[in-house]
């Protein structure tokens, strides 16, 4: 049987911001015992690929070199949501508009380069650009947590490049490693 390879394309966070979100969660983890996501799992998705053999990964790769080079673009994420709503949450996630709209073309670019190139079927449902922060069994959020998350700083990076994760499970939460 091949080795099926779990892969996603993204746009990462750079390292100094990457600083500043990780400074926020540190004063949001001693709140709630919730599964937080690791400075190193920060980034926001614009394709998940799913489980594909070293073939067809490969030929996504080859499909997005071309996409590497994009005009750069200020995203700016300021407000916190959930999946599927901040009254039963089961994702907690960072957001912002600034660079929203560019985001999404990204990733309708990327789901039509896919498709093109690497025979990988599109995406219907709606793109909603957003960096993973959390994810919950018990969908319940502390008063206190709540109260904190309103005061989230607002987080801004240039948007220049995006990547090709790998990503293993583990029992202790997902192990990314960029693949491009």
């Amino acid at each position: 049987m091949p080795e099926l390879i779990r892969s996603f394309v993204a746009v990462k966070m750079p390292g100094k911001t990457a600083d500043e979100l990780e400074n926020f969660l540190a004063e949001l983890r001693p709140l709630a015992k919730i599964r937080w996501v690791r400075r190193s799992q920060f980034h926001i998705t614009l394709k998940f690929l799913g489980e594909n053999t070293r073939e067809v990964t490969e030929n996504v790769k080859e499909a997005l070199i071309p996409m590497k080079n994009f005009e750069p673009f200020t995203v700016e994420l300021s407000y916190i949501g959930a999946f599927p709503n901040l009254s039963a949450p089961k994702v907690l996630w960072l957001s912002g508009d600034k660079g929203a709209d560019e985001l999404s073309k990204l990733s309708k670019k990327v789901n039509d380069v896919l498709y093109e190139n690497a025979e990988i079927e599109r995406d219907n449902k709606k793109f909603k650009a957003h960096l993973t922060l959390a994810r919950l069994k018990d969908s319940y959020l502390p008063e206190n947590l709540v109260r904190k998350l309103g005061e989230v700083p607002k987080i801004s990076w240039l948007c220049d490049e995006l990547v090709l994760m790998k990503s293993v499970l583990t029992p202790s939460g997902p192990i990314y490693s960029e693949l491009m």
